[in-house]
């Protein structure tokens, strides 16, 4: 099978994990959109060191990276808990990106400068971030699965040839994430200061980085 076709495969057959983490991140974007107003004097200040942080340097691109990958691989491993990381990590997202919207959405200068500063890496990282929690969950039910085949007396062979789709849809998704996470930081750490200097300048700010 091609690996077009396996990654196909991977997405579809795990169609429902990723409905209902679309939902879950729904439900964070909502609540938290709705409530901009109320949790902005807690959130935006931390938002906007989190933001503005650092100089653009190579150096900060691969420190996102590596953030990126740790905090991918920490949702995959520790989604073994019944995936109930993976939900966490989910409607936090949903929550932080739902605010941002929210706070933004009434002024145009904030709103074109927060578009500039998370739409270009988002649009990636967003994504990355559904297939990191949706191999987590899927490591969880594989492990679930493995150990009520051993139960159920089959051997590791029997147990491996019962379960060994999920391993492999597992190990495409995970590492998808994992590429999509360094695009992600690429760009962030490189174009999205640039665009955010452009959008403030434009607004008739100064640099922001």
């Amino acid at each position: 099978m091609k690996i077009s076709e396996e990654i196909k495969e991977a997405l579809i057959e795990n169609k429902k994990i990723f409905y209902m983490l679309m939902i879950l991140f729904a439900i964070g974007f909502i609540i938290a959109f709705i409530m901009a107003d109320d949790i902005a004097p807690v959130l935006m200040p931390m938002l906007k060191e989190a933001l503005l942080e650092g100089n653009v340097t190579s150096i900060d691109a691969f420190s996102i990276m590596f953030h990126n990958l740790k905090s991918a691989i920490t949702i995959f491993f520790a989604s073994t808990l019944f995936g109930i990381f993976a939900v966490i990590s989910i409607i936090a997202n949903g929550f932080v990106v739902g605010f941002m919207a929210g706070y933004t959405v009434k002024s145009f200068n904030t709103l074109i400068i927060f578009l500039a500063l998370i739409l270009p890496h988002g649009i990636i990282e967003i994504p990355a971030l559904f297939l990191s929690c949706a191999s987590g969950i899927l490591l969880f039910l594989f492990i679930f699965r493995v150990l009520k085949d051993k139960i159920n007396h089959y051997s590791f062979t029997e147990s491996y040839q019962n379960n060994k789709k999920t391993l492999k849809h597992i190990l495409i998704l995970i590492s998808i994430a994992i590429l999509l996470f360094v695009i992600a930081a690429l760009i962030e750490g490189f174009i999205t200061p640039q665009l955010g200097n452009i959008a403030s300048q434009q607004m008739g700010g100064s640099k922001l980085f």
